[in-house]
Order: C-alpha cells, then structure tokens, then sequence
C-alpha cells in the first residue's frame, strides 16, 4: 500500500549555540506544530494517518549537581503543559558532574491519531522541556531547538 504525504511542519525556538533560557520546575514550550490532515478527512485514509514527531535540543548545566531534565509532547493541548493528551515522555538523568557540560538531546517518538482527531483536519503537537532544580538553578536550555513533524496516510 502506497503512502501519502499530508503535511511537514517545522518549529524551532533557539537558532544559536548562544542562546540559552533558564529551565525551571515548571515544563516549559519549546515545540509547536499543527499538522494538516485535511487531505485525508472523512474519507477512508482517516484510519490510517500516522505521524513521525523528531526533535533535538541541548541544556547545559553549570556547578557540580544533578542535571536532570524531562521531556513530555503532548497533542492538541495548549501552551500549558497538561492541556493536552501525552504522547510522549522522557526523565534524563545522566548523573552528577562537574564544572560545565551540555548534553544534546534527540526525541523520536510516532502517534496514530484517531479518526475524529484526522476529522478535526489538524493535530497540534508541543513539546516541553523542565529541569526539577527551582528557578533553572545552574540548568540552562541551549539552541539550537527544533521540533519537526510528519503527517501520512495509506492511500
């Protein structure tokens, strides 16, 4: 059976190595895509979407401490975390270490939405990012940050 293409949708939050945004306790919006599913709304390929969400971010942490940080997306929620349906979550937790280290991040997860949610004629997808240290206390998120999403369908 032959797929076929939907919709793309790109997000990015940070474009430099430079730049860098405190990472509280509190997950914070970091991706936001609404995948187009018109094209197969109300016909029998609603059943069949499928949707490939890819995303890469770094934080960088400062002191010796832990730097652990957790990774949620959630579909056709808000800018709030909890709005919505998780689809995905991840706690990293590469340990104590010292002085400064940044580690990248890659997420890759799929989701099969349901025909109402093809229906709809758009899935919004976000992702969040938090660190459990209050106030980003020596945890940073670091660009660039990118979130990425694919919609297809049987044909």
């Amino acid at each position: 059976m032959a797929q076929q293409f939907l919709d793309l949708r790109l997000s990015q939050a940070l474009n430099s190595p430079t730049a860098s945004v405190p990472l509280g306790t509190e997950l914070l919006l970091v991706g936001d895509i609404g995948l187009q599913t018109v094209a197969a709304a109300n016909t029998p390929m609603a059943a069949t979407v499928k949707i490939m969400l890819t995303g890469t971010m770094a934080y960088m942490t400062e002191e010796q401490r832990d730097a652990n940080v957790s990774v949620a997306i959630e579909k056709n929620g808000g800018e709030t975390f909890g709005s919505g349906i998780l689809v995905y979550s991840n706690l990293l937790m590469p340990g104590t270490l010292g002085s400064v280290t940044i580690f990248p991040i890659s997420v890759s997860c799929a989701d099969f939405p349901t025909v109402a949610e093809v229906n709809a004629g758009q899935i919004r997808y976000t992702l969040f990012i938090s660190s459990p240290v209050p106030d980003g206390e020596d945890t940073s998120l670091i660009g660039p940050v990118a979130f990425n999403g694919i919609a297809v369908a049987d044909s």
